[in-house]
């Protein structure tokens, strides 16, 4: 996810083992100093990274790492870096309040989404569908079954168009037609950051997969474990 309103200032002491999901990631989820000390392949300066990364998870969003955040930590360094590029982007995009990628039926929403259901990410398409809490005007939940149905008359023009233009990247079956449309919706520069929006969240999603990183079920309402 990208950058959120910092929260007050977490250290070492309020970081919290997670238990694992009924499917464990490939990976060791690394939540604690100590799993971060475990680590073989690490040496003291990815060590330390590792660990003010897990505290920045407490320090924008309140929360422990997500098993997304926990898994991609066995490689600090490259972890740091997706985590810079993303917020350079999202500043680039205007990811922020009302448009944010978490709020559903916004165009970064739809964008996101759209990516990770292509990708298979099962972790983040359960996190995304659920977004925030908030929602575009207009927009309802059940919207989100109709995302494949761009032609259908819950979609506002802009929302259409970028249902498409996603659709058409992914599916290489972008058209003169399409991309004039979206370069005079959007401008060149607006679009060319979509594109890279885009492969930022490939990336991810391609990842959860190899790592079998699943939606965190234990977060729903009501759950009831079926694990004997």
């Amino acid at each position: 996810m990208s950058e959120a309103p910092q929260r007050k200032a977490a250290t070492v002491e309020n970081l919290r083992d997670v238990p694992l999901p009924p499917r464990p990631p490939r990976l060791k989820p690394l939540h604690t100093v100590a799993d971060v000390q475990a680590i073989p392949y690490l040496d003291d300066e990815e060590k330390q990274l590792a660990i003010d990364l897990l505290l920045r998870s407490l320090r924008l969003y309140g929360n422990q790492a997500t098993m997304t955040v926990a898994t991609a930590l066995h490689d600090p360094k490259g972890a740091q870096a997706k985590f810079k590029y993303g917020e350079e982007l999202s500043a680039l995009i205007g990811n922020t309040g009302d448009k944010r990628h978490t709020v559903q039926g916004t165009l970064l929403h739809l964008m996101v989404l759209s990516v990770l259901k292509f990708t298979k990410d099962e972790a983040l398409v359960g996190a995304l569908s659920a977004g925030n809490g908030r929602m575009a005007p207009g927009f309802k939940p059940h919207h989100l079954a109709l995302m494949d149905y761009p032609e259908s008359e819950v979609w506002s023009d802009e929302q259409r168009l970028m249902l498409r233009y996603v659709r058409a990247v992914l599916h290489h079956e972008m058209t003169d037609e399409l991309w004039n449309r979206a370069v005079a919706a959007w401008g060149v520069k607006m679009c060319l950051r979509y594109l890279q929006y885009m492969g930022h969240f490939f990336t991810t999603g391609i990842r959860n997969r190899a790592l079998r990183v699943t939606h965190p079920i234990s977060r729903d309402a009501g759950y009831v474990s079926f694990v004997s």
